[in-house]
């Protein structure tokens, strides 16, 4: 199966499994990872197959503005037991670049098939039901509000050579 149609059946079997007051989600797909979305996009739940590593990464990214990515992760970081509680000790929260942070777990890659996909929708569905309540509470506690999505900063380009005619 093509990754672009296992992610499909994702989402399509991510609905179902979700209660009612956590269906309204927002998505997009690239190549090769679904992401859902409650509020804005800078924040959002993502599953990321990875034939390369052998590795599926169901993850909470932050991927704003750098101070509040960090906001954020401070705040979850702050109830990381409760959250290892209900999910597992596999879970981890941590900084994934200089800009973006994330809260994950992997597992291991599988043929992408309906069970898998269904796997995986009961995987994300899970962590969006532990978490999504979670960072209601906490956006109202800390006062987080919206960011843009961002990439992560630019390095310094390299000295430019002139081009030989």
């Amino acid at each position: 199966m093509r990754v672009r149609d296992f992610l499909a059946l994702v989402r399509e079997e991510l609905s179902d499994l979700l209660p009612p007051e956590l269906r309204d989600f927002q998505w997009k797909t690239a190549f090769n990872l679904l992401q859902v979305y409650y509020w804005y996009a800078a924040v959002h739940y993502e599953l990321w197959p990875q034939r390369k590593t052998g590795r599926v990464e169901l993850g909470l990214h932050f991927e704003g503005e750098q101070e509040h990515n960090y906001r954020w992760t401070a705040a979850l970081a702050s109830r990381m037991g409760e959250v290892q509680a209900a999910l597992g000790p596999q879970v981890e929260v941590e900084e994934w670049t200089q800009w973006w942070t994330r809260l994950h777990y992997t597992i291991d890659y599988q043929p992408l098939d309906e069970a898998f996909a269904k796997e995986c929708a009961r995987g994300l569905a899970r962590m969006i039901k532990v978490l999504q309540p979670l960072l209601q509470e906490l956006r109202e506690e800390a006062g987080i509000t919206g960011s843009r999505l961002t990439g992560p900063p630019r390095r310094r380009p390299h000295a430019r050579r002139p081009l030989l005619r």
